[in-house]
């Protein structure tokens, strides 16, 4: 490569991962790891459609009425929903990583906001005591003896998973032939680019992906739980979500900390949400079950972000109301009342509800798409 190209990709290195984060570090293991997978795919002859004329990919059954079966291919590239779980894998870590800086920053944008100005000594100390015993419970999360038990945790729970495409096929929901369900998902699954029997090395592959993906999304659930504990506790001291109501520093009152955190956590449940729908009812045949699982991780996502948005919304609504009265008692009568408007025109939190109330309705639907999706091809 000529000095000139070599000189552009260091600068490009260097403005994408220089100094290199924590965040930056995980993004290079994760593109590191997608090449990876990518190259292990080419070689094993499953990245793109197989040369093989008699082998047909497996989602155009899907558009053909009496599809008569006969080879089956579902190749990397041919697999969206295996494209769509792989993405949801290496993203995983950097919500987990926007999740932990944010937690970082949260008390220190309260702290310039104002929020510790009306604490008293004792609400001061009691709020110390607070940090202090969250940090332990942080620290004792990246401990190195219990990551290594969430690796194996989760290396096994993969594994389980994994056991069950190998058992049960794939795509079994979504067959479109006159032939036995146990004959379809089988020739599926003897065409899939993670196949262990004809592709070992990529069934390894996927399972490390998923033991990599699992083990930051138990951190960040269970980051969440005690944040969720912090926020409530804090809250009750008189040391809650504060918006800077003397000068607006960042367009969003003092809280972008709180906005980016906000954003990336919602993104976060949508996107896991989606991938193990994927997982249960695209790759695993849709059953009774999976509702119960789906439940479970909606329940879940509501505990680690609906519930803290809430106790956010009525400690920052309890800062406004304090600086409306404020205005109301010191401002003269013709300056008051655009004054308060003013401050109720800009929403609560850095959030508007309107998006907040959009992002929760789609993330409560998403569920009934996968179950819709395979009615409708058959029908068409």
């Amino acid at each position: 490569m000529p000095q000139s190209r070599r000189n552009a990709v260091r600068r490009l290195i260097r403005l994408l991962y220089w100094p290199l984060t924590a965040k930056a570090k995980i993004r290079l293991l994760g593109l590191a790891g997608a090449v990876t997978l990518l190259i292990l795919a080419g070689v094993g002859g499953v990245l793109g459609a197989p040369p093989e004329a008699d082998r047909r990919w497996a989602l155009s059954y899907l558009f053909t009425d009496h599809a008569e079966l006969g080879g089956v291919s579902l190749s990397l590239l041919q697999d969206p929903a295996g494209l769509v779980v792989l993405v949801v894998v290496f993203v995983t870590p950097v919500f987990c990583c926007q999740q932990v800086q944010a937690i970082g920053d949260f008390v220190q944008m309260n702290v310039r906001n104002g929020g510790a100005e009306k604490l008293s000594d004792g609400q001061v100390s009691q709020h110390n005591r607070l940090v202090r015993r969250t940090n332990k419970w942080l620290a004792a999360l990246g401990r190195r003896d219990l990551s290594a038990a969430i690796v194996v945790a989760m290396a096994t729970a993969t594994f389980f998973l994994y056991g069950l495409v190998n058992t049960h096929g794939l795509m079994e929901t979504w067959n479109p032939t006159e032939l036995p369900d146990q004959l379809w998902r089988s020739s599926v699954y003897d065409g899939w680019w993670a196949n262990r029997h004809t592709h070992p090395e990529l069934a390894v592959a996927l399972c490390a992906a998923g033991t990599y993906a699992f083990y930051f999304l138990t951190k960040q659930l269970v980051m969440g739980v005690v944040f969720t504990i912090y926020l409530y506790r804090s809250e009750a001291i008189g040391f809650g979500v504060t918006p800077n109501m003397k000068f607006d520093s960042d367009g969003f009152r003092g809280l972008r900390p709180l906005r980016q955190f906000m954003l990336w956590t919602y993104g976060s449940a949508v996107a896991h949400l989606i991938g193990l729908l994927v997982l249960f009812m695209v790759w695993l045949s849709a059953a009774s079950w999976m509702v119960f699982v789906v439940l479970v991780v909606m329940v879940v996502d509501m505990l680690v972000i609906v519930y803290p948005s809430s106790i956010g919304y009525h400690s920052a609504l309890v800062v406004k109301q304090d600086h409306v009265k404020m205005l109301y008692q010191t401002l003269p009568e013709g300056a008051r009342e655009s004054a308060i408007t003013q401050v109720w025109s800009v929403s609560v939190l850095p959030v508007t509800t309107r998006k907040a109330m959009t992002g929760i309705t789609l993330y409560l639907l998403v569920p009934a798409v996968p179950a819709l999706i395979p009615v409708l091809f058959q029908r068409f």
